[in-house]
C-alpha cells in the first residue's frame, strides 16, 4: 500500500502543477500478519513403512481481501462546514493574516497520525483513490473544523472520526486570521 501527501498549494506560481512535496508512506508490514502454526495433534501410529510426515494443511495468511463494490469506492464528503467566518478589513495596517505556505507545510508535515487513519482504514483493500482533507484554522493557529472526502468504504469504517481526532492534535502559528487549509491524501 503506498500512501502520498501532495499540497495543492504551490510556492511559486510559475512552477508546474505537479510541484510540490510528495511523501510516500509505505508501512512495512502493511497489515499482513505472521503466518499461524498449527498446534502439532497426535494421532494413530502409522503402519511400519509409510510415509507419514504429519499434518499438511495450511492456514491462510491473513484476514482475506475485502471484495469492495462500485458503492464502497465511491467518493462522498462528511464532516464540517469549512466555510471561513467573515473577516473584517483592518485599514490601520494590524498584523492579521493567513498562514502562508512554509507555515502550512510545517503544520501538515505533523499529519502522520492522518496517514495512520488512512492506512488503518484501507488494511486489507485494494482501494486506490484521493482523500481530500480541509480543515479551518483559527486565527489562534488550532484546527476548529475538518472536512473530508473519501471513498465510502472508509468513511463507514471510522476514518472521519479518527481523522478528526488527528487533526486536534496538529499546531499551526497564530496570524491573527482563520485560513482554510486543503490537502490530498493519494492511497494507491
Amino acid at each position: 500500500m503506498y500512501l502520498a501527501l501532495r499540497p495543492p498549494w504551490g510556492r511559486v506560481a510559475t512552477s508546474s502543477p505537479d510541484a510540490g512535496v510528495v511523501v510516500e508512506f509505505v508501512p512495512h508490514d502493511a497489515g499482513t500478519k505472521p503466518k499461524k502454526k498449527r498446534p502439532h495433534r497426535p494421532h494413530a501410529p502409522s503402519s511400519p513403512g509409510s510415509d507419514d510426515s504429519g499434518d499438511t494443511t495450511d492456514e491462510p495468511e491473513g484476514p482475506a481481501m475485502v471484495q469492495l463494490t462500485a458503492g464502497d469506492r465511491a467518493l462522498e464528503a462528511r464532516g464540517d462546514d469549512v466555510t471561513l467566518p467573515p473577516q473584517k478589513i483592518d485599514m490601520a495596517g494590524g498584523t492579521a493574516r493567513t498562514l502562508d505556505d512554509s507555515e502550512i507545510n510545517a503544520g501538515v508535515a505533523q499529519a502522520s497520525a492522518v496517514r495512520s487513519c488512512v492506512v488503518q482504514g484501507a488494511t486489507n483493500t485494494d482501494l486506490t483513490a484521493t482523500i481530500t482533507v480541509q480543515m479551518v484554522v483559527d486565527a489562534s493557529g488550532h484546527v476548529t473544523k475538518s472536512r473530508i472526502e473519501a471513498p465510502h468504504y472508509l468513511v463507514e469504517h471510522g476514518l472521519l472520526g479518527c481523522i478528526q481526532r488527528a487533526l486536534r492534535g496538529l499546531h499551526f502559528p497564530a496570524t491573527g486570521a482563520p485560513t482554510l487549509v486543503t490537502f490530498p491524501i493519494h492511497l494507491g
